[in-house]
Order: structure tokens, then C-alpha cells, then sequence
């Protein structure tokens, strides 16, 4: 039996992650020397599965375009920015793409704001985290919106941009101790705690952009929702056949 590339890729990403946390278990100096590259390798495998998904789904040249469009509009959105500390609309973006058109839109959406927007920013060890992180943001998003379906409100878009916009700054704050400061316990909760003020502003704007914009993005996002969207149903054109074939019966009695 053939497997799937993303079966394969979340394979790896299991292997690279018991690696990491035997070493973290029972080779602690081990771990503090190798943490910043296996982290990296874990983080690309993470970034594989989602990469994976996109070329095995049955999406539209329609959405695949969408994604494509939202994907460099929201990397872009973060240029005008640059002087503000930590705050962007990216995340804020990335929760509407998720929560209006999926875990693959969204996740795909994260994924490609930060590698994109990185070329102008600076790529660095920090890239593939901010990948994941953003792509988790997508996708956690769309788990949300799933559950709403069409009652997604302002209000969920400020409240997943409170919570996401920490966590996403959690993530970060520890990809920041695992490489920069080689895994080392004692500058764990000191590089913890000077994260702490970039996300506040980080929520902070994430709120702030809700409250003005959320309400238009999201009308224009479900708008271009119902225009990409295909769906096809085996049975309805069964049926379709069946009452053309009895039509065509009819006619020739």
C-alpha cells in the first residue's frame, strides 16, 4: 500500500519530536549542545505535513489561487508596520482566513506570510517557528469557525486574537530560548518573562485591528467564499440522471 506523503512527513515529525524529548529526559547536555538544530528539523517536518496536505487535497484552481492572493496580501500587510513593535495585522488576517475558509487556507495562509514577508524582515532560525506558529494560528482558527459554520462574529475574532496572539508569543518566547540560549534551565523563565511586553502589544493590535476591520474583512472573506467554493455531490447527479432518464422514457411512450 502506497502511503501518503503527509502520513510519511507526520512519521518523521513523531521520530524527531521522541528524539528530542528522550534527549531532554536523558541527555540534557546532549540536548543543550543539539537543540537549535533539531528543533529546526522538527519545525520543517511540521511545516512538511502542512505542505503535504495542500498537494494532496482536492481544492480548485479557483481556491488554490484564494490562497495564493491571501497569502501575499497579509505577508504584505506586515511591511507598513515595521516601526511598531510586534504589532501587525497578519494574525489577525490569518484568524478570519481560517475561521471563513479552513485549516488548509489557513494554516497555508500562515505558513506563507512568514516566509514571505521574511525576505524583507530578515530570514533567520526564527523563520520556520514563525511558520509553524502562524500556520497553528490558521488552523486552530479553523477549528473554531467550523463549529460556528456561518455565525463567526467580531467578537470570536477578537477573543481567538487575544488568545492565539499569546500563545503564538509563548512559542515564539521558547524558540528564542531553545536557540538562542542553547536549552539552558536557568535562562528559561528570564527569556519568558522578557517576552512578556511584545505580547501584550501583540494582543493589543490584535484587538485593534478586530475592532476596526473585522467586520468588512469578514463580509468580504465569506463574499469570495461562495464565489471559489465548489462542491460536488455524486448523488444529486445520479439523481439528475435518473429524472432525465425517466423524462426521456416518458417522451417516447
Amino acid at each position: 500500500m502506497r502511503l501518503k506523503l503527509s502520513t510519511l512527513m507526520v512519521l518523521a515529525t513523531l521520530v524527531m519530536a521522541s528524539a528530542m524529548l528522550y534527549l531532554a529526559m536523558f541527555q540534557q547536555h546532549l540536548l543543550s549542545s543539539y537543540a537549535a538544530f533539531l528543533s529546526f528539523i522538527l519545525l520543517l517536518f511540521v511545516v512538511g505535513i502542512i505542505l503535504a496536505r495542500f498537494e494532496e487535497s482536492e481544492i480548485s484552481s479557483k481556491e488554490v489561487a484564494l490562497i495564493g492572493i491571501l497569502g501575499a496580501i497579509i505577508a504584505a500587510s506586515r511591511i507598513p508596520f515595521v516601526a511598531l513593535p510586534n504589532i501587525q495585522p497578519c494574525t489577525f488576517l490569518i484568524i478570519c482566513t481560517g475561521l471563513i475558509f479552513g485549516s488548509l487556507a489557513g494554516a497555508m495562509a500562515g505558513v506563507t506570510t512568514a516566509a514571505v514577508s521574511n525576505f524583507f524582515f530578515g530570514h533567520g532560525p526564527w523563520t520556520p517557528w514563525m511558520m509553524v506558529a502562524w500556520g497553528m494560528v490558521g488552523i486552530i482558527s479553523a477549528l473554531v469557525g467550523k463549529r460556528l459554520k456561518d455565525e463567526v462574529t467580531v467578537t470570536h475574532v477578537i477573543f481567538l486574537g487575544v488568545i492565539l496572539g499569546l500563545a503564538y508569543n509563548l512559542l515564539m518566547d521558547f524558540s528564542s530560548w531553545l536557540t538562542f540560549y542553547r536549552a539552558v534551565p536557568d535562562l528559561f523563565i528570564p527569556t519568558m518573562v522578557a517576552g512578556i511586553p511584545y505580547g501584550i502589544l501583540h494582543v493589543v493590535g490584535n484587538v485593534i485591528f478586530a475592532a476596526v476591520l473585522g467586520r468588512p474583512v469578514l463580509t468580504l472573506f465569506k463574499r469570495f467564499r461562495r464565489r471559489t467554493h465548489v462542491s460536488y455531490r455524486p448523488e444529486d447527479g445520479h439523481r439528475a440522471g435518473l429524472a432525465g432518464a425517466m423524462t426521456t422514457g416518458n417522451r417516447t411512450k
